[in-house]
This record gives structure tokens, sequence and C-alpha cells, in this order.
């Protein structure tokens, strides 16, 4: 744990924090695990707390039947048994403190912070206290994706475009050679390559063809469609390093298996690009001033063109999510739509962008993906190819 680095951060929030409480039951709050540098396989079974003050040393609060719990970290320990005693321990400590910053987010706007449970902070704010939002914090201490890591992300895309190119050339061998290529057939090649390129991923990818792109989050089943002539199909897939700390690759492209791809598919295919590069070259202009630029803002810009062209219905979810050693990491989303999330993009915030227009009444769902990286120069990077073109698969 970083305590000074933490405590400079404390004193350079907007919002004039005395300290931040962690809390902990049952492992439920696994961001202040990894924060605090605490093992979240160890087995705990009761509250403990752990408050960080702007300055001075940390309070330790641990229950007398798990009196170790956070040993490990710095500060003063005070061990209660009954509820009497905790509700005395923290009110001695929190009394002078009136501002702290918790892992929640207030009306649950950001859920992906939000840790605490209501009754808790019904408990802390009982104590005279007014609770912050961490969210900005926890983005510091746990979203950012350093150089270290980040070269495993490169590491991932390179390996991932590989498997992605060869995804689509096994989809045009099984069609001419008259081999079963059924969506899930597709998907264990891919997960069969994930495999021999030394990749892990949560979950498997998505193999979708026709009405079936028209579901953002479809999974195949092993009775679906055999691709034929004719279909559209959209891959997305996500991995990353099989190694401690590796960061993942998450990406989506589209396919036509045919010479000629119809004008309708064009034409959608042609907005959903458009609404991916305008956010791209949005945030490029706003990092390279200087200026904030929040998450909810790149969302509106990319939705603003697709509604534009009158598809603004039929894209039904964010524009993109934070990338970490999780696919959804725990950094700013690109989310204006499902949330209003308003941290800002900083540098080492990873994170995808990945419009979609899903039209199931006309067979057709369409998806772009690209991860966005922001160095520490606040470049706003690609990190892989920019699919420009639909790839047409030609038995």
């Amino acid at each position: 744990m970083q305590l000074n680095l933490i405590q400079d951060a404390l004193r350079g929030e907007k919002t004039n924090l005395d300290g931040w409480l962690f809390y902990d039951f049952r492992n439920q709050d696994p961001l202040s695990y990894r924060i605090l540098g605490l093992n979240f396989n160890a087995h705990h079974s009761r509250r403990w707390y752990y408050f960080i003050p702007v300055s001075g040393p940390p309070h330790k609060i641990v229950s007398a039947v798990e009196p170790s719990a956070l040993d490990s970290l710095p500060g003063e320990k005070h061990v209660y048994l009954s509820l009497k005693q905790k509700t005395s321990i923290l009110g001695e400590i929190l009394s002078s403190t009136p501002n702290i910053a918790m892992n929640y987010s207030p009306m649950n706007n950001v859920p992906y912070v939000s840790m605490v449970d209501g009754g808790t902070l019904e408990f802390i704010r009982s104590f005279g206290c007014t609770i912050h939002s961490a969210q900005n914090l926890i983005q510091t201490f746990e979203g950012l994706v350093k150089e270290e890591a980040f070269e495993t992300h490169r590491i991932a895309s390179k390996l991932m475009h590989s498997i992605m190119d060869e995804a689509f050339l096994e989809i045009g061998r099984r069609i001419r050679e008259g081999e079963p290529c059924r969506e899930v057939d597709i998907q264990k090649f891919i997960r069969k390559r994930y495999r021999k390129s030394g990749l892990i991923s949560m979950g498997s990818p998505e193999v979708a063809i026709n009405v079936n792109a028209a579901d953002p989050h479809y999974s195949p089943s092993a009775d679906g469609p055999s691709m034929k002539m004719g279909d559209l199909v959209l891959i997305d897939s996500w991995a990353k390093l099989k190694q401690p700390g590796a960061v993942y690759y998450d990406h989506t492209w589209m396919a036509y298996i045919g010479e000629q791809i119809p004008d309708r598919i064009q034409t959608v295919w042609n907005v959903v690009k458009a609404g991916r590069d305008a956010a791209i070259v949005f945030e490029r202009k706003k990092l390279a001033l200087g200026e904030p630029c929040y998450g909810w803002e790149v969302d509106n810009v990319c939705r603003a063109v697709i509604e534009k062209a009158g598809f603004g219905e039929y894209f039904v979810h964010r524009t993109g999510h934070s990338i970490g050693q999780e696919v959804h990491g725990n950094a700013v989303h690109i989310d204006g739509l499902e949330t209003k999330d308003t941290r800002q993009i900083v540098p080492y915030v990873l994170h995808s962008i990945e419009p979609g227009i899903y039209m199931p009444h006309e067979k057709i769902g369409i998806r772009s993906e690209v991860d966005v990286y922001v160095d520490a120069q606040r470049q706003v990077i690609v990190t892989g190819p920019i699919q420009n073109d639909i790839v047409k698969i030609i038995p």
C-alpha cells in the first residue's frame, strides 16, 4: 500500500476530504483488498475498517475474533468485541473527521465502485460524517494501467489480431470444404487458439451471425445455425496473457461471407464507424488541449453521430468500458446512457470505444470495438488495428 501517495491524493481532492474509510465484510469489496494490498483469498468472517486520515497514521479497527486481519498494514490497531465497543471506537476516530471518502456512488450512478451497503453508510453517517464517493481515488489507485502492465496489453493485442484473422480464414475454409461451421465451432476454434498462444479469458468469445449479431451479449449454442454465403458475421473476443498483473485486450470485428456487401449493411457499418471515429477525435482534442474529458462526454459525442443518422434507438448500450486486469476494469467508463460516468479520462486510463447498431427486425447487428490508451503525455493511442472496412470472407 502506498500510504504517502494516498494521503497526497486525499489532499488533492476538491471536496476537502479528511480521510478515506475502507470497510469490508466477508470479502464483499475486492477494490479495498487490491488498493490496500491485502490477500483477497484470506478468510474474513467479521467486519473490519481501515481509516486513512489526510495526515497522520491510519487506524485499523478489527474484531477480537480476527485481530490480525489488517496486521500487514501500517497504523494503530483497535480491537473490538461487541457492537457497543466497535461503535465507540469508530465514533472516537471519526468525530473529528466530518468529510470522508468511501467506496460508494451517490444514487448508484457509477455502480462499478459502489461497494458499501446502505446500512453501513447509515452507520457511518450517525457519527456526523458526510460521505463522499471515492470514485476518483479508486481510479487513481486501482483503475490505471501503468507502462509495465500496458506492455502485456500490447503483446495480447498482436496475438488477438492474429487469432481474429485466423478465425475468418477458418470460416472460409470450413464452408469451402463442407465442414460444420456453426457459431459455436468458431468460438471453440478461438478458445483453442487462446490456449496455444498463452492467453486466458473471462468467458468465451462472442461469435454471432445475422439476427444473432443484433443481440449485444449473444452466446452461441450447440444447436445454432451454420454459416453460409450471404451471412453477416460479428466476432467479439477478449483475452490477456496468462501471467500476474496482465491486462486485457478486447476487440470486435465484422465480416461478410461473400464478395458483394449489401448496401444496407454497408450503410449501417459506415454510421457505426463514423461514431467510433468521432469519439476518438473528440477525446484526442480534449486531452491535447489539457481540458477535462469525462466518460459521459465521449459517449454523447459518439451517440450524437448515430442519432443524427437515424439509428439512435438501435444503439442500446454505452460507448465503452474501462479495461484492466478484468475485461471490465475499475476506471472511467465511456457512458452517458446507462450511467453518467463523471470521472475524468486521465493518463494511464485504458478503455474501449465500441458503438453498435442492433436491428433484429432487419437481422442486422454491427459493432466496431477498439481499445484506447492515454499515455503519460496525454496522447490518445488506439492500441491495435482499426477496422475501416468489413472483412470479406470468400470461401
